[in-house]
């Protein structure tokens, strides 16, 4: 008996006829989903009973109203991320809306009229020997060393530089500034003399909160980035119809600047236009302003800060401070600048014990006044400004609008300085930022362009999901089965005809 050999394919052959069963399969699913699928004008493509013109002309179509749609949904994702928010007007009803009062920082200044006591003693020891004299020069130097609107370009060593090889002078301290400057500057009982609300006495010292700022050690009343909104420290500045009065009366002892800002901000040597000096004994200013409060519809927040083109204060930002804001982010803008040029920053830039960032001594301050980063020019603050430093830095989302509409001065017989903060008026309208398109917009928008161009859905893409998956797996089995089916058939032919010749033979 004659045995039969059976020529089985190799590996190579097995995975041919795998990928051509794969283009197979695919190829009919194709043909099958263009010529059942719900999408506008495929299905005169695949079909081959049309002339092959009438299906290149919807090929055509095809492809303008899918381009179409492309450039559609182009431009309007472009306009969602650029133009979501707008700012709209609304009135207000005095009878129930409440406003408060702007926050107010104090902060004070160098006045070269006042004689500073602590700062005579620091530079008296610096004397290494009775015979030594009292160096007016070096008071120069330490005084717009620790108050920087005395500071001018220039002056670290105009001051020190023709004492630095004289053996019996009173020389410039090259380094524990820090030190100096909390000797020297006056602290909150010495500063504040006196302070009312609406004619009633209250605890200055209680109510503003120091903090570390551009300016050195300043006093905050109401601010976020000092205390809890609404905490015991808190004062309670509301007005309303009931209670249309707003004076806030400050008495100082000393040369000072009062800033008028608000709740998240702190002050900044570059943010003038809200800063007001008691600098001469006697002053006293009165300042009238007007208040427009702004809010935020709760979607805001869903947009991103590139879109609404503002930060909220209680996001996450990377700020040593409590809160973010535009004061803020301009702070630590100069602050890594100085670092970033000259190793080391001014030491007013250190947050509290806490912040071990690099202290610049006498030849750190040298490179500050050398580079212009000891008091920067505002053009940092401008976003087009394309050489030197560039403070890229968003406003605050709950930015009140604060006006200046008035301002008196005076000087009394009195060795005191006062500033009176009037409130004229209560606002009749408001600000409100909104969203003008929100995500669920994107989604219609986007659909209503699918379905007006290409007649899509979504259930054409639970149509494309089945076809690809569902579909293409039951033509898979189908072709395996047929290719089997065609093997048993081949094998019991052959094995006939074996059979034929093999009786033939016999």
């Amino acid at each position: 008996m004659r045995h039969l050999n059976v020529a089985f394919p190799n590996g190579r052959s097995r995975l041919a006829m795998a990928v051509a069963r794969a283009f197979r399969v695919l190829y009919r699913i194709l043909v099958d989903y263009c010529s059942n699928c719900s999408l506008a004008g495929v299905g005169y493509i695949s079909n081959r009973k049309y002339h092959w013109t009438e299906r290149l002309f919807w090929m055509a179509c095809v492809l303008f109203a899918w381009t179409g749609s492309y450039m559609l949904i182009k431009t309007y994702m472009e306009l969602f991320r650029k133009d979501a928010v707008s700012i709209v007007v609304e009135n207000l009803d005095p009878r129930k809306d409440i406003t408060s009062f702007p926050s107010v920082g104090v902060c004070e200044m160098g006045y070269t009229k006042q004689q500073y006591d602590a700062l005579q003693h620091v530079i008296d020891g610096f004397r290494t020997s009775e015979e030594m004299e009292y160096n007016y020069d070096v008071e120069e130097f330490m005084l717009r060393l620790i108050y920087h609107n005395l500071y001018n370009y220039g002056s670290i060593k105009s001051y020190c530089a023709m004492y630095k090889d004289c053996d019996d002078c009173v020389k410039c301290p090259v380094d524990g500034y820090p030190r100096f400057s909390i000797a020297v500057r006056a602290n909150c009982s010495q500063l504040f003399d006196e302070c009312r609300w609406n004619g009633e006495v209250f605890d200055c010292c209680r109510y503003f909160r120091p903090i570390q700022t551009t300016m050195g050690s300043c006093f905050l009343l109401n601010s976020i980035q000092t205390i809890k909104k609404y905490s015991p420290q808190w004062l309670r500045m509301d007005m309303s119809m009931g209670s249309p009065r707003g004076e806030l009366l400050l008495n100082f002892s000393r040369a000072t600047t009062a800033y008028l800002q608000n709740q998240e901000d702190i002050p900044h040597m570059l943010l003038t236009t809200l800063q007001f000096n008691q600098m001469p004994e006697g002053y006293a200013g009165k300042i009238f302003i007007t208040v427009q409060n702004i809010a935020n519809d709760p979607l805001v927040r869903t947009v991103g800060k590139d879109v609404r083109r503002c930060v909220f204060p209680d996001e996450s930002t990377d700020t040593r401070y409590a809160k973010y804001s535009y004061s803020v982010c301009v702070t630590e803008c100069l602050k890594t600048a100085q670092i970033k040029t000259c190793n080391c920053c001014h030491h007013n830039m250190l947050l509290g014990k806490n912040d071990k960032s690099p202290v610049c001594g006498y030849d750190g301050l040298n490179c500050l006044d050398q580079r212009d980063l000891m008091f920067p020019q505002t053009t940092i603050m401008q976003p087009w400004r394309t050489n030197g430093l560039v403070c890229d830095c968003y406003p605050s989302c709950t930015e009140h609008e604060i006006r200046i509409i008035g301002r008196e001065s005076e000087m009394e017989r009195r060795t005191g300085r006062s500033v009176l903060i009037k409130i004229m008026g209560l606002p009749s309208q408001r600000y409100r930022r909104q969203i003008v398109r929100e995500n669920i917009d994107v989604v219609v928008s986007i659909g209503g362009i699918l379905g007006l161009f290409t007649g899509a859905s979504i259930l054409s893409l639970v149509e494309f999901i089945y076809f690809f998956t569902v579909r293409f797996g039951s033509y898979v089995v189908t072709e395996i089965k047929e290719e089997e089916n065609v093997a048993v058939t081949d094998n019991e032919s052959d094995e006939n005809d074996l059979q034929g010749k093999h009786q033939t033979l016999h």
